[in-house]
């Protein structure tokens, strides 16, 4: 029987290494994909005829994802090729160029209308080949659920008609590179916790000079923080060649980590922006570390940006309102085994 509509019901995501295969992500909320052909596409015009005598695809099309989660046990992360370790960068696959890392192979799944994807047949799918991740953002606030959202581009989609998907990786040639995977029954997961809370999100400050020094602003020590994110982004640069069909896309450098910051303001340190000009207000630098911890007061994740520097701040107050300030620190990603600078995430 025909759907006469799609719902959130019946859509399961799964992520998975370019040469078959992929594993569910759970939690996930959002999901949306944009296919912009006319980007890589040129009129052919000539004198003597207004109109266009035809069209021509003269660049690559590259189709983009845009995916959200409730932060779980980890394993959206490691599936989307990142790097569980307090001792490698975050992107340490990805900055290594390793294969099963670099790139991913995403698949969307649905059910029949009105059946839950959680438990039922598969019956149309959508493979999104040689997915890169463009952006990957953690975000935590009072009141709401710890989320992240990521977007990736991809070379290739394919459309099938049912849970069997083929291979939508290519070669350089646009030929596949794989076998085809067959979607498994969705599920819900083997996390002993539905979410994480916003109440179990601690952000500390290591070697911090910033509010033990002379440098002006917010005093760091002791400070009511609303909501926190880390975006790390991950622009890239497509080199095409003479005789290929697709191009190769590298990371361009250097990555600055973003880590943004809204609190509540308490007290002020002592000192003026005349010392932080002319150096003598000392090193501003920092580790900043964010602990999320599960019900059973276990810590679930650590992000770490090592060596972060404070990039601006913001004070802002209404009549009769609490006095508030946006913070954001930045830090530069270092090489893959580089261990005392960048952004490092251990789950466990």
């Amino acid at each position: 029987m025909a759907r006469t509509r799609i719902i959130s019901q019946n859509k399961a995501v799964y992520a998975g290494p370019v040469a078959g295969g992929g594993t569910q992500l759970h939690r996930v909320d959002t999901f949306s994909f944009e296919v912009d052909q006319a980007a890589g596409r040129e009129d052919i015009r000539e004198f003597g005829q207004l109109a266009r005598i035809g069209t021509e695809n003269t660049s690559e099309i590259t189709p983009t994802i845009s995916l959200g989660y409730f932060l779980g046990d980890g394993e959206n992360e490691e599936l989307l090729g990142l790097t569980n370790s307090s001792t490698a960068q975050f992107i340490s696959g990805i900055l290594t160029e390793d294969p099963l890392l670099k790139e991913r192979n995403i698949y969307v799944g649905t059910t029949e209308q009105g059946l839950d994807a959680v438990g039922g047949t598969i019956t149309d799918s959508i493979g999104f080949g040689n997915a890169e991740l463009t952006s990957y953002t953690a975000a935590f606030s009072v009141g709401e659920i710890p989320r992240v959202d990521v977007e990736l581009s991809c070379s290739n989609i394919v459309f099938q008609d049912s849970n069997i998907c083929p291979t939508p990786a290519v070669d350089e040639n646009f030929d596949p590179t794989g076998a085809g995977y067959t979607l498994p029954t969705a599920d819900t997961g083997t996390m002993e916790y539905a979410v994480l809370r916003p109440q179990d999100v601690k952000v500390s400050f290591l070697n911090d000079e910033i509010s033990a020094g002379d440098n002006i602003g917010v005093d760091l020590s002791d400070i009511c923080i609303q909501s926190a994110s880390i975006e790390v982004p991950l622009a890239r640069e497509t080199i095409e060649c003479l005789g290929k069909e697709r191009g190769s896309k590298y990371l361009e450098f250097p990555i600055n980590v973003t880590a943004s910051l809204s609190a509540l303001v308490s007290d002020f340190k002592v000192g003026d922006l005349a010392a932080v000009l002319t150096g003598s207000a000392g090193d501003d630098r920092l580790d900043m570390q964010i602990n999320v911890e599960n019900k059973a007061g276990n810590v679930a994740h650590t992000f770490l940006l090592k060596q972060a520097v404070l990039d601006s701040q913001s004070f802002s107050v209404n009549l009769d309102d609490n006095e508030t300030v946006d913070l954001t620190f930045s830090a530069q990603i270092g090489g893959a085994e580089t261990t005392t600078e960048g952004i490092f995430w251990n789950a466990v």
